[in-house]
């Protein structure tokens, strides 16, 4: 192949080769601030109503629908880092993969509890995915006691944010057809040819970076208006380096009674699930004596993906709302909130025109050492004490090699320096949440979803 053809062929300037794409600077945060403590990927656990004399089989029938609709999604590939750190890094497409390895069943010698199951997918997501081969892990739970079985699925982040993940689990499904087989292995081009399709691309951006640059320096000066908005991120005794260790819960609340709640107190699904949350997160503080004098701080992100951008890559903003856990009456914190994430609001596009970035020479190098200094120790490298989400998922019901699903838990994940992470999405007539803290730092993950439940009663009972 000679260089001139692959540019022409590149006409995508995310695209290297065919089958071979670019992270963007966003997509390869994910990778650089990853670490054994906080591995980082976006997961959800799948009950599905799988009858018993068809669970021996369970595990094979993932694999044949993982194996006839993988190509349709962004997990069949590898990573691949460019020749001294020059240009992108970049997904390489596979033809196929061992799904034996991929789609694994875990064993046990009769069927899973809810507390076996929970501890099992704690321990499993604390597993960092080897990005030399597709960057995907399956964990099949053939009988649970309960009734059915269960799939744990975790993507890693850098390929998609939560709203990206819905859309593979949608081409994973029923919903969606085989697609055809690839022919083969995308294949790489030397280096040398690398080099000159990198410089070919920064040269024909060079206008576009000005353009951001400037951008971004009309960004960071309206951001002055808003310095002193956010309340400072408090330190808790549960603050500090996050351990190695978590335990998992979930919640399932009828969407129903959310909705209701939201339209008597005229908020959001999104208001409410930060009120109740406020609440849990406050009682339980107030239990283990350590609610500060200021309001806990949230980190969060909304979405600023547009069709332009395509189904998948990470194209979210932070948000640092606070929970108003100083405030006693509950209609009182959430309005506090509405008054907090409006603010946040305000400030997402400036924020936006910030990572709006291409990338530039040598920038996967330096963006390396950046990162090494910065998550040394396990600093937090965004405020908040810890991590809310609420994500889109579908209205419609879902199945998977013919089985219903029944649950779709967010399997969420810790970033370095917080203590808790939970995360909602829609599943049919629920919001389904996963809830997941360190091991370490909380010893009852269950008590809290417990408090959850509790503040939805009581802000029905107001």
């Amino acid at each position: 192949m000679r260089a001139g053809e692959a540019v022409s062929e590149a006409l995508d300037p995310l695209q290297l080769v065919p089958g071979v794409r670019r992270l963007r600077p966003d997509d390869h945060f994910m990778i650089l601030s990853e670490t054994d403590a906080s591995p980082m990927h976006v997961g959800a656990l799948i009950l599905l109503d799988v009858p018993e004399e068809a669970q021996a089989g369970f595990a094979d029938a993932i694999r044949r629908q993982f194996a006839e609709r993988l190509p349709a999604t962004p997990l069949l590939v590898r990573h691949q880092e460019a020749p001294d750190g020059f240009d992108s890094d970049v997904w390489a497409d596979l033809a196929s993969c061992n799904l034996d390895a991929l789609v694994a069943v875990q064993p046990h010698p009769g069927a899973w509890s809810e507390a076996e199951l929970y501890a099992a997918v704690a321990a499993l997501n604390m597993r960092r995915l080897d990005l030399e081969g597709p960057p995907f892990a399956a964990h099949v739970f053939e009988r649970l006691a309960e009734g059915g079985s269960a799939l744990y699925l975790k993507m890693h982040h850098s390929v998609a944010d939560g709203i990206g993940f819905q859309t593979v689990l949608g081409l994973l499904s029923d919903a969606a057809p085989p697609a055809p087989p690839r022919e083969g292995d995308a294949v790489l081009p030397d280096a040398g040819t690398w080099r000159v399709l990198a410089q070919t691309r920064f040269a024909d951006q060079a206008d576009l970076r000005a353009e951001q640059s400037a951008r971004r320096k009309d960004a960071l000066a309206a951001l002055e208006a808003f310095k002193g908005d956010r309340e400072p991120t408090p330190q808790l005794g549960l603050s500090g380096p996050t351990s190695a260790r978590r335990l998992y819960a979930t919640i399932s609340l009828p969407l129903a009674r959310v909705k209701a709640v939201g339209k008597a107190l005229d908020a959001t699904v999104n208001d409410i699930f930060l009120t109740l949350a406020s609440g849990a997160i406050r009682n339980y503080l107030i239990e283990i004596g350590d609610l500060p004098d200021t309001p806990i701080v949230v980190n969060s992100a909304r979405s600023y993906r547009r069709p332009e951008h395509g189904d998948f890559g990470n194209r979210i903003v932070a948000l640092h709302p606070h929970l108003a856990t100083h405030l006693t009456g509950p209609v009182e914190r959430l309005r506090a909130i509405q008054a907090s994430m409006a603010a946040e609001m305000r400030r997402t596009p400036h924020d936006e025109a910030l990572l709006d970035a291409a990338d530039k020479p040598f920038g996967a190098k330096d963006r390396r050492t950046a990162f090494a200094e910065r998550m040394a120790g396990g600093k937090r490298l965004l405020p908040g004490n810890l991590t809310l989400s609420n994500v889109p998922g579908p209205a419609e019901a879902r199945s998977y090699a013919g089985f219903r699903q029944l649950h779709n838990y967010p399997v969420p994940i810790i970033g370095s320096g917080r203590f808790l992470n939970i995360t909602s999405r829609r599943s049919g007539d629920n919001l389904d949440m996963g809830l997941i803290v360190d091991a370490e730092k909380i010893a009852d993950a269950g008590r809290i979803a417990a408090l959850f439940t509790a503040a939805l009663d009581e802000l029905e009972g107001l």
